[in-house]
């Protein structure tokens, strides 16, 4: 019985050891066929397996801040600058048989001082028929009067020749030279004290008016 059940089984190991190399053989021829076809489809030196494509990180990439808007400012518009004001155009005007500057003066609403400065008069009277004078049109500077030589500004009684300007009286030029108003009435035959005209020429003597001396002060007893 045992020599039964021996045979039995050497029967059934020759009948799969056949089947098992075939099906080893297989898997090789397999194996191979499938080396060669990566081979000419990928290349040498490439796996046959697919390596798992790593997934990209997605990374945050911070948008640039939005500059705020400056204060622009508008500039203002640019004012006009004013030109020069045109210079007027003086008139002229040719003296007639009878005409005085003061008559000239009154014509034209010009200051008589003033007419007489800008033509560079000094006396009027001895302006003739047919001279040309120019009327001005705005203000005239005056001269000044030219002050007294040194040589007699101290002298008593010395003489000297003084043009009237405006707003001069008697009073003013007796007190300005140290004279008094009735001796320069007197020298020039003024009967009128307040009829006297800019430009007018005086006969005048100077330092002869007598000082007032000052009032002493007294003391109290």
């Amino acid at each position: 019985m045992k020599k039964e059940v021996q045979a039995l089984i050497k029967h059934r190991r020759a009948r799969f050891v056949p089947a098992i190399l075939a099906g080893m053989a297989g898997l090789i021829l397999v194996a191979g066929l499938l080396l060669v076809v990566n081979f000419f489809t990928r290349g040498p030196g490439q796996v046959l397996l697919r390596t798992p494509t790593p997934t990209p990180t997605l990374t945050f990439t911070p948008a640039p801040p939005t500059p705020l808007p400056t204060d622009t400012s508008t500039p203002a518009p640019p004012t006009d600058t004013p030109g020069p004001s045109p210079t007027p155009t003086p008139v002229t005007y040719t003296v007639n048989s009878g005409d005085t500057f003061f008559d000239i003066a009154q014509q034209y609403s010009v200051d008589l001082c003033e007419l007489m400065a800008f033509n560079q008069i000094t006396d009027p009277a001895l302006v003739s028929i047919g001279t040309v004078i120019t009327i001005p049109v705005g203000g005239v500077e005056l001269p000044t009067p030219t002050p007294l030589p040194t040589e007699i500004v101290n002298q008593r009684g010395a003489r000297i020749r003084y043009v009237v300007q405006c707003g001069d009286t008697l009073q003013s030029i007796a007190a300005k030279f140290n004279s008094t108003a009735a001796d320069i009435a007197s020298r020039n035959k003024i009967t009128d004290p307040n009829n006297i005209q800019p430009g007018q020429v005086l006969d005048v003597r100077i330092n002869i008016a007598t000082p007032t001396p000052a009032p002493t002060a007294t003391g109290s007893p």
